[in-house]
């Protein structure tokens, strides 16, 4: 079957969307799905049938007939339909509601605006006999509509995954859940700490799913059983500093010489300790060259809005800059990326030119940079608040986390001046 695919020991069913339906699937491009096993025959049979329930919602899509939305509609009007008999009519609200719904849907495959497989699965899904989880995953999603970019990309993959994995309530069981976590670090290889992340999030999904009354189940899936992240998964790697030297060595380099933003991003790293994205994200009009400061906006926490003393080897670099230029941002020329970044391209090209110099683990990456600041901040013998002001960290006293104002740009100016590396190229 061409529409399968291996993905680990597992097949998986695919089919590419016409563009002109795109916009009623969230824009995905094709629809992928685990037909559950790594039998190439059996995965087959599956497959097609996994195809052909796709195909129907492509041409009910093409035909004004939204029948995930019709069915979402129906189930929460019948869920909330008053059960109590009408002693004049002999039935229910429910029961007058359901022969509607078994009239409107019988008139659809009449008008061929549905195949009549479709409109048993919408029966059931309508009844409550079961929910499709993909259905319900744009509603549980606007709860982080005020979340940055990057989070609700991260929300969004996570649900991606999960009803990936199981189409309907009722494949969301004990069993399943670890088979699915197992096959996450066995064949998928995803780290510890994003394996973590996925099932907190399937977590919250099945928990909105139970609070909404969507899904009705007196057992938990989740918590009948102590969840655990196999010790197959992979394990973060610590992230290490570099020592001064190796950074300047880098900077050396014909490639880095060469790489002008990336050359900007690194000096600029090297002496506020800023993280890759804020750094990407500064815009001229953050600078401030009379008063000798950025303001940083931060993309993490409140602390990260911060304003920082420019370091006097930074204020050449930044007075060249062209205020009349149409690119408002201090490292000219980036694009911003699908979740709204700027720097995750720059940080794979230091990526590359770190490798490139022999640094080839994963405990030495941009980020690194920022714990050299950190570093020599402390070697300085600077006070832990102060550095904390620069870097954007959170306070963890109450003195100074709750109560404080925070440094003063004189203590920060002073903290500033003492970050030194061997001369730079």
């Amino acid at each position: 079957m061409a529409n399968l695919k291996l993905q680990g020991s597992t097949y998986h069913a695919r089919l590419c969307l016409p563009r002109d339906v795109r916009s009623q699937f969230n824009n995905k491009t094709e629809l992928w799905g685990s037909t559950g096993t790594g039998d190439k025959k059996l995965a087959g049979i599956i497959g097609a049938e996994m195809v052909a329930g796709w195909k129907r919602q492509i041409y009910a899509a093409r035909n004004g007939v939204s029948i995930a939305e019709w069915t979402k509609a129906w189930s929460k009007g019948l869920r909330e339909a008053d059960t109590t008999v009408d002693d004049d009519t002999g039935h229910s609200d429910r029961q007058a509601a359901e022969i509607v719904l078994a009239d409107e849907l019988e008139d659809m495959v009449q008008a061929r605006k549905l195949t009549l497989p479709a409109a048993k699965a919408a029966f059931e899904v309508a009844m409550g006999y079961r929910v499709i989880l993909v259905d319900h995953v744009p509603d549980y999603l606007k709860q982080y509509r005020n979340h940055n970019i990057k989070t609700q990309a991260a929300y969004r993959s996570a649900m991606d995954r999960f009803v990936e994995e199981f189409s309907d309530d009722e494949q969301v069981t004990t069993k399943s859940i670890k088979r699915w976590v197992t096959k996450m670090a066995d064949e998928e290889n995803l780290a510890a700490k994003t394996i973590q992340r996925m099932i907190g999030q399937a977590q919250n999904f099945w928990s909105y799913l139970v609070e909404h009354e969507i899904v009705k189940r007196e057992a938990n899936p989740f918590t009948a059983f102590k969840l655990t992240v196999p010790k197959t998964a992979t394990r973060s790697i610590p992230i290490v500093p570099f020592k001064p030297a190796e950074i300047v060595e880098i900077l050396k380099t014909p490639v880095a010489q060469k790489d002008t933003q990336l050359t900007l991003l690194i000096k600029l790293g090297m002496y506020t300790g800023a993280r890759i994205e804020e750094l990407a994200m500064l815009r001229k009009d953050d600078l401030d060259l009379t008063e000798g400061v950025l303001r940083i906006r931060g993309t993490k926490t409140d602390a990260a809005v911060r304003t920082v003393p420019i370091h006097p080897t930074l204020m050449p670099l930044l007075a060249v800059l062209a205020p009349d230029s149409k690119d408002v941002y201090v490292v000219e020329g980036l694009t911003i990326d699908g979740r709204g970044e700027r720097g995750k391209a720059m940080g794979k090209r230091f990526g590359r030119l770190k490798a490139a110099m022999g640094h080839t683990g994963r405990d030495k990456v941009f980020h690194s940079i920022r714990k050299t600041v950190a570093t020599l901040l402390e070697q300085a013998e600077v006070p832990e608040g102060v550095a904390a002001d620069i870097l954007g960290h959170e306070k963890q006293t109450m003195t100074y986390g709750l109560y404080s104002g925070g440094s003063s740009l004189r203590q920060k100016r002073e903290a500033i001046h003492k970050l030194t590396y061997p001369t730079l190229p």
